[in-house]
């Protein structure tokens, strides 16, 4: 009987050592197409104001794995952006067809008030749908 109990709890320690280290699964996993998008492709992003609205510039260059650019916008004090060095929630205000012939883009933004900070980034994204983050700009609309 002795045995036995000593089994079982030999057996739930096991038991709780192995659930406790997690499954193994610590992140979504990369498709092999995103590490050849992240290794060629260089973007340079700039904000600039011009009269009531912002305005994206950026250059791509290597740019023949990437089929489409989503243009993300946070605005700081909103919902999930309260305090400037707390991490942003981004939402997405448009998309951009990648120009085969052109590696200069830019994206007006409106939908912008005046006294307010604005972070911008892009999500270059391939045909398999995977996206990777740009740099991340941030301007203060006055």
């Amino acid at each position: 009987m002795k045995n036995v109990l000593l089994k079982n709890k030999i057996l739930l320690g096991l038991a709780i050592i192995l659930l406790m280290t997690g499954c193994g699964l610590k992140r979504n996993p990369i498709h092999p197409e995103s590490i050849a998008l992240k290794n060629k492709t260089e973007q340079k992003l700039s904000v600039a104001v011009d009269g009531g609205a912002l305005v994206l510039n950026w250059r791509l260059q290597n740019q023949a794995e990437i089929s489409y650019i989503n243009v993300e916008k946070s605005q700081l004090g909103s919902a999930g952006n309260i305090c400037k060095d707390c991490p942003r929630t981004f939402e997405r205000i448009g998309q951009v067809p990648v120009k085969k012939e052109n590696d200069e883009y830019r994206f007006v933004d409106s939908l912008v008030e005046k006294g307010k900070i604005y972070s911008y980034r892009l999500k270059l994204c391939d045909e398999a749908g995977v996206c990777r983050e740009s740099q991340t700009m941030e301007i203060d609309f006055k």
